[in-house]
């Protein structure tokens, strides 16, 4: 005989669910979003990217008490509690492979080739802030026959991307203050620092 004041709780409430399978997710996503933008710029936009990680560090921590609070309270061992619980971890883990293999700036500078290719062939020295292809360039200079092109990121350093048809004076991190190093993209194409 079943007791109509009894309450049978049968997994987890809805309101652990909405926040382990929906709000933590889609926050987390957004999260990595700006960890892949602040990825794109030839060197990586400190700022955003260190408050994205601390955002992460953050929502892994409510990640983390949520599952064990299903774990222990709800039994959610179940596969079709414990799934959409995994799904912030997988977009972490996801985000964290295609940052170390530079997916990020491939994509952008792959993106904005032609752009910076159409910019390159008519360098001349300007301050004029422009967008070309996907990156915000605030400055160009004009460079042996090149051109760099001067982005956001890079804290207290300039950094771009060159097109140095005749190759880089200096592969390498840059040597003394107001010195550039080049990284060699392919082609006649390097990103650089300039070291404040």
């Amino acid at each position: 005989m079943h007791d109509p004041h009894v309450t049978v709780h049968t997994g987890a409430p809805r309101w652990w669910r909405a926040t382990t399978g929906i709000a933590v997710p889609c926050l987390v996503a957004a999260t990595c979003g700006v960890m892949l933008w602040s990825s794109a710029a030839p060197v990586v936009d400190f700022v955003y990217f260190m408050l994205a990680g601390w955002a992460l560090v953050l929502l892994g921590i409510a990640w983390l008490v949520l599952v064990v609070i299903g774990w222990f309270r709800y039994r959610t061992v179940r596969r079709t509690l414990l799934a959409p619980a995994v799904v912030a971890p997988a977009l972490v883990l996801v985000t964290a492979v295609l940052v170390v293999v530079q997916a990020p700036f491939r994509l952008g500078f792959l993106v904005s080739k032609p752009a910076l290719a159409d910019a390159a062939a008519e360098c001349t020295f300007s301050l004029e802030h422009r967008r070309i292809g996907v990156y915000s360039v605030r400055s160009t200079r004009e460079l042996d026959g090149g051109c760099l092109f001067f982005t956001q990121g890079g804290l207290i350093d300039s950094v771009g991307i060159a097109y140095l048809p005749e190759g880089a004076p200096h592969l390498g991190a840059p040597r003394r203050d107001g010195d550039i190093g080049y990284d060699h993209i392919g082609g006649d194409w390097y990103r650089f620092v300039e070291r404040f």
